[in-house]
């Protein structure tokens, strides 16, 4: 059993006095419960002390070895100091310093995390307790986590065919964002025609009786009304009289007179009045669907009582998708209104009210010739086939816990979206459970909560075969396959250990059935840290303890390490001298690098859409050389041998 003790402090090297110390577990798994949320609040940018001690009966080699405390892909080492009695031992942890932020693992990070601890017997048996605690954003975190949020949302329709449509359920979806923008360009639309509409509105000249009066009959029918109205005639002088009736003067006070006016009830006009009322009760339908994702919200305070100023991460994406939401809702109440106006003075012209079901647009010979209708029929026909799938809401966001996830899903939407711009044909786009015990995973059915975390495409000459995963897990000698990545670093080597990588690309070139990889992390951190701390971490991870498992024992297969990362000004940054970058004739692999991939509508993937295609360009000419230098090798043997 484990006591275990969290100490934040907003500076390092403070006071006993300036530290808030929790007592996270005590004698077993005790819920930290002084928060709304009900796990432990951490600011991000706080210091962190983690003390653990022992408790209960437990081996001598459990005492005598002191605990690791994982935190992420991270972990760290703790040492013993006496407390009390020589009997009680509390392990500190002791923060790495080669990392950004040491002291301050969660620097960035806001959202929900675990704090892993892992107790050792010796070196063959271990048992682990988990500690979850809630990051705090800064207000100016919260303003980046709400930039990802606003270019997800505004690239929803496009990430959502990549990462999150499956042509095999045989459903279609459509996007709030989508439908709304499509009703209103579509009102657009009816407002820059409505004049010349109405104007040549077609109709038919029909005779209809009108009842006026001192009306004179002036047809057959009109004749019939007065015979079934004969309170209409009065017996008058001759003065007043209007017509004789059996040679008796007679006058009207008022009586039907059959006129030729425009009736407008024409198949044409009938779809677009249908046309306005189906628009308008989708419209209605919207309002409903909001409203009930609006008291799904939660609607918990975003701050911290504890620290002021600091804010939860769902909170955070919560906000937003309210605000989001009460957006739509008023533009579809001005949508309402405008379409409620245009119908009813189309109505007040032709006569027409319309509650049927729609009539399906066609092109009649009369709309055939008239650019009006022409126009106004092709939008309502598109209308009705966007309009017919089933309606859903950009909330893939909230199934994110914090920020650093959030960003990764964003990495591998432009990611895939690099790749396809690249040429070729995407060939497979699917889910795999990672969690089955080897490279790849198992294929299996999307959940509803994750993109799809695997893409296979085949480029435009079938010259090579691309494939990407992402958060694959790369594991030991005894789970691998050829051409598989496979964990050689003796640190912590066992059948169950593995690396999970943001993503992996790979490479497989038909000509020579050869594979490279490109293992690739998404840091949410700045150009600098990425040059200064992950380059050189993300070296000693996948560089010096990852191999490909093939008979070339002497070639490791990485032909790159990729950091993507989100802030400063700089769009790439290398390990190496510029003379020996990818772009340069000096260039050499594995290439490792840091390629910007910001939340921005404009030219947020543009330096990796660089990197990548100079990346398989200069792989093409290494095997080129290569196949030319073993074509020559060959030529020369033989002439050897001739001479001989």
């Amino acid at each position: 059993m484990l006591d275990v003790r969290i100490s934040a402090a907003r500076t390092t090297g403070s006071a006993a006095g300036d530290f808030q110390e929790y007592v996270v577990m005590d004698d077993g798994f005790e819920q930290f419960f002084d928060t709304q949320s009900g796990v432990l609040e951490i600011p991000e940018d706080y210091y962190l002390n983690i003390r653990i001690h022992h408790t209960g009966v437990l081996s001598e080699e459990l005492a005598k070895e002191g605990p690791r405390v994982v935190i992420g892909d991270e972990s760290y080492y703790c040492q013993g100091e006496l407390y009390g009695s020589e009997s009680e031992i509390w392990w500190e942890v002791r923060w790495r310093e080669d990392l950004p932020h040491s002291g301050r693992p969660f620097y960035g990070l806001v959202g929900r995390h675990e704090i892993k601890i892992q107790c050792f017997v010796g070196r063959s048996e271990f048992f682990e307790s988990s500690v979850f605690v809630e990051v705090l954003a800064t207000r100016e975190r919260a303003r980046e986590i709400t930039s990802i949020l606003n270019f997800i949302n505004d690239e929803y329709d496009t990430i959502s065919k990549m990462c999150l449509d499956d042509s095999g359920t045989g459903e279609s979806t459509g996007d709030l964002e989508n439908l709304i923008s499509e009703a209103e360009m579509i009102y657009g639309l009816c407002c820059s025609l409505w004049t010349v509409l109405l104007r040549q509105l077609r109709h038919n000249l029909e005779p209809r009786l009108s009842v006026t009066p001192n009306g004179l009959p002036n047809s057959p029918e009109a004749i019939h009304w007065l015979s079934l109205n004969s309170d209409a005639i009065a017996l008058c002088s001759p003065e007043e009289q209007t017509f004789q009736i059996n040679n008796m003067p007679v006058r009207t006070d008022f009586a039907a007179e059959e006129k030729v006016v425009p009736s407008y009830r024409l198949f044409e006009n009938m779809v677009i009045a249908g046309f306005f009322n189906h628009i308008q009760m989708k419209l209605g339908a919207i309002i409903n669907f909001i409203a009930s994702h609006e008291k799904k919200m939660d609607k918990s305070e975003g701050e911290s009582a504890r620290y002021r100023g600091y804010f939860r991460y769902s909170y955070i994406v919560q906000d937003f998708l309210t605000q989001d939401l009460r957006a739509q809702n008023e533009r579809v109440m001005k949508l309402l209104d405008g379409f409620f106006r245009l119908y009813a003075g189309f109505r007040r012209i032709t006569g027409i009210s319309y509650l049927d079901k729609p009539l399906m647009p066609r092109i009649t010979p009369f709309v055939a010739r008239t650019q009006v209708y022409r126009t106004l029929f092709e939008q309502i026909a598109r209308w009705y086939d966007v309009s017919s799938v089933k309606l859903t809401f950009n909330d893939f966001a909230s199934h994110f816990i914090k920020i650093d996830k959030l960003y990764e899903f964003m990495v591998l939407s432009r990611i895939v979206n690099v790749v396809s711009t690249l040429g070729g044909a995407c060939v497979a786009q699917e889910w795999h459970d990672m969690d089955a015990p080897y490279f790849g995973g198992k294929p299996g059915h999307r959940p509803a909560s994750e993109p799809f975390n695997y893409y296979r495409w085949i480029s435009e000459n079938k010259e090579f075969t691309l494939e990407l995963w992402y958060e694959p897990k790369i594991y030991t000698y005894g789970r691998t396959k050829d051409n598989e990545p496979m964990v050689v670093s003796s640190r912590n080597y066992s059948s169950n250990f593995y690396f999970t990588p943001d993503y992996v690309i790979r490479i497989k070139w038909s000509c020579s059935d050869l594979v490279d990889y490109l293992i690739m992390d998404a840091k949410y951190s700045s150009s600098n840290t990425v040059k200064q701390k992950s380059l050189p971490a993300i070296m000693d991870k996948y560089l010096n303890s990852v191999h490909i498992r093939n008979s070339l024992g002497f070639d490791s297969g990485i032909r790159g390490l990729l950091a993507i990362y989100s802030r400063g000004d700089v769009d790439r940054v290398s390990e190496y001298a510029p003379v020996h970058g990818l772009n340069n004739e000096h260039a050499i692999f594995p290439a490792i690098d840091g390629v910007a991939i910001r939340p921005a509508k404009e030219g947020n993937e543009e330096s990796f859409r660089d990197y990548l295609a100079q990346f398989i360009e200069n792989l093409r000419k290494v095997h080129l050389a290569e196949y030319e230098r073993v074509i020559q090798l060959a030529k020369k043997l033989q002439e050897n041998n001739a001479v001989r």
